[in-house]
């Protein structure tokens, strides 16, 4: 390429005038047609080489007589751009290196080089061309920003429409005065501002070897074309430049950088790379490219990382606002005025889920599962008993039904046929209570759904509580007290009344001990007590038991055989003491443990009224089946006895 210089400054420079934009509309045609034939790089040097140096008609002898080649091969390439000595620049090799890439932009008025008459672009013959190739390379700091094409996209910073703004080369270390710029752009109206940023840019042009490209919008818009060729003349005057030496580098740039990019599009058409030449490779220089897939994940967890982000940080400001919440409402109730603050509002400041998260997790299932938006002073006594009421009706007439209804399975059709019917049916009961356990102690996420359905608040209660609460415990002791009796006192019962029976009064008379403790605590204005267990259940059972053996002599299970007999007493006292001690416990004012003895009350109550009416049942089925009989077979029962 150094050769190819040197032979185009050699006939530049012996050419006669106007020689010298032959050379440029020569070298236009060439690079148009190289551009649309598939011929290598190098053979189009050779070809304009060759136009170069034959573009008079010469006759053969003054070709051997002429020593153009001797020339062009023993002399190098000149030192390249030369600025006035008065000229404050460093050369252009002399400024550190930046390997960037500078699109160049069309332009309306390229300028002449010999002469600086304005000429037209096939006078330079490539600048038509030089709009479709790049700028690489080290390029001089002070001028970086240059102007770009209209199709190269804007920085990733900056707006769509925006470009960058070109300042050129200052010519000196001051701007020129307001006498100056009058002395040379004559009697046109140019500020110094104005000026001054004409003449930098046009030095800077001048320099890289872009006068052919637009001048920027702001100056072509404030001055004339005549103007700027003024400012132009003087610079070629005053700072003179060797502007075919840097349009020739500059064209040698482009020819290293079309090269460079052949070459390694040529090295590399074998390997994919999503679908097009140049695209983007992937993570670790993946052929492939880029996976889309990937992107929409990274951009899912970015989003996603953002949005919980917003959540920590409205939980944690949410403290405050969630303390003077619950405080207007204790304000808006009178019914927990009477209580200290302080054990209403939670005392504990809230955790960062990203120090603490386990703890962050209840607190916000704790917090959702509290039902701060209800109003209370609107509720009446009515509202609060009659709807459990009519849940506790309903309950224990679909208990009837089912008792009366039930068929007892086949052996075949049961679940566990290995197990005894009455065992089957405790450890059914025992699992539903354990599960309701579990999820009190260990799942947080139903804190919600069992407040309002597992749990009796006189407060503001839930129709359907008095029959959830019947399996709810939140304490492994009070859990393992109510299962050890239903163990061993409801097989006994289960295998004397049936599946179908048990489970009725299990049922129904646990509903009605809920619904006793409701009404209780709802008459007497303890509003804020609330209530939970299957005690209502066992009671029950214990009541029917009792009252089905009330002439039979009853003991505890645990104590020694020999202490049986000491310690025992019949069904109806045993269970007239129960009762006694209950109602002791519910007019004494010390309390053994936080025990709700009103739905005790209620279980051993309907529990006993239940076996009444079963006792019955079974005498008038007895009598009925007794007068059914014939003489034989009452003669054969009577002498049984």
């Amino acid at each position: 390429m150094s050769t190819l210089l040197a032979l185009c400054r050699i006939v530049a420079t012996s050419a006669p005038p106007g020689a010298t934009a032959n050379v440029h509309a020569r070298f236009g045609k060439l690079r148009a047609k190289e551009r649309s034939s598939t011929v290598p790089p190098l053979s189009f040097r050779r070809r304009f080489c060759q136009h170069c140096l034959f573009a008079r008609t010469v006759s053969p002898e003054s070709l051997e007589m002429s020593n153009v080649f001797s020339i062009a091969w023993r002399i190098s390439c000149p030192s390249g751009l030369r600025a006035s000595p008065s000229s404050c620049l460093l050369p252009l090799s002399a400024a550190p290196a930046k390997p960037t890439l500078r699109p160049l932009c069309r332009l309306q008025r390229p300028y002449s080089s010999d002469n600086g008459r304005p000429v037209s672009p096939q006078g330079w013959g490539f600048s038509a061309r030089l709009r479709r190739f790049q700028l690489t390379g080290p390029t001089n700091t002070v001028f970086s920003r240059s102007a770009q094409t209209q199709n190269s996209p804007p920085p990733p910073d900056s707006k769509p429409d925006q470009a960058p703004v070109e300042h050129g080369v200052p010519i000196r270390s001051q701007p020129l005065s307001a006498a100056e710029i009058k002395s040379i752009f004559g009697s046109s109206k140019v500020t110094p501002a104005m000026g001054n940023r004409i003449l930098n840019v046009l030095q800077g042009r001048r320099l890289q070897g872009t006068l052919d490209l637009d001048l920027p919008a702001d100056i072509t818009r404030a001055v004339r074309p005549r103007t700027i060729e003024n400012g132009l003349k003087w610079l070629r005057k005053n700072y003179p430049v060797d502007e075919d030496a840097a349009i020739m580098a500059r064209i040698e740039r482009e020819e290293r950088e079309e090269e460079e990019r052949i070459r390694r599009q040529a090295e590399e058409l074998y390997r994919p790379q999503s679908g097009h030449w140049g695209a983007p490779l992937g993570e670790a220089n993946d052929i492939y490219g880029k996976s889309v897939l990937k992107e929409f994940r990274e951009k899912n967890e970015a989003r996603l990382l953002a949005e919980e982000e917003k959540k920590r940080k409205e939980w944690l400001e949410g403290e405050a606002k969630e303390q003077e919440k619950i405080r207007m409402q204790l304000k808006k109730n009178t019914e927990l005025q009477k209580f200290d603050e302080a054990a209403v509002i939670e005392a504990r400041p809230r955790a960062d889920p990203q120090e603490r998260p386990v703890l962050a997790w209840i607190q916000k299932h704790h917090l959702r599962a509290t039902n701060t938006d209800v109003d209370t002073s609107t509720m009446t006594t009515s509202r609060r008993i009659f709807p459990s009421l009519g849940v506790t009706i309903l309950t224990i007439g679909l208990c009837y039904l089912f008792a009366e209804t039930y068929q007892p399975p086949a052996r075949k059709d049961r679940m566990w046929p290995d197990v005894p019917p009455a065992a089957a049916t405790a450890i059914a009961l025992l699992g539903a209570n354990f599960a309701v356990f579990t999820l009190w102690r260990f799942w947080p996420p139903a804190w919600r759904m069992l407040n309002r359905y597992f749990i009796s608040v006189p407060l503001y209660p839930h129709a359907l509580s008095v029959v959830g609460s019947v399996f709810s415990h939140q304490q492994l002791r009070h859990l393992a007290t109510n299962m050890i009796i239903l163990w061993f006192i409801g097989v006994r019962l289960h295998d004397e009344i049936g599946r179908g029976n048990f489970l009725a009064l299990y049922l129904a008379t646990g509903v009605f001990g809920s619904m006793t403790s409701l009404a209780a605590h709802v008459l007497t204005r303890k509003l804020t007590v609330t209530s939970l267990g299957a005690s209502g259940a066992i009671a029950g059972l214990v009541a029917a038991w009792c009252t089905l053996h009330a002439n039979d002599k009853l003991t505890l299970w645990f104590l020694p055989r020999e202490w049986q007999d000491t310690f025992s007493a019949r069904g109806y006292v045993f269970l007239t003491g129960i009762v006694l001690f209950e109602a002791f416990s519910l007019v004494s004012p010390f309390k053994v443990a936080a025990l709700d003895h009103w739905a005790h009350l209620g279980g051993y109550f309907s529990g006993a009224i239940w076996a009444l009416w079963w006792k019955s049942k079974k005498e008038k089925e007895a009598r009925k089946r007794q007068e059914e009989m014939s003489w034989l077979d009452r003669l054969i029962l009577w002498s049984s006895r």
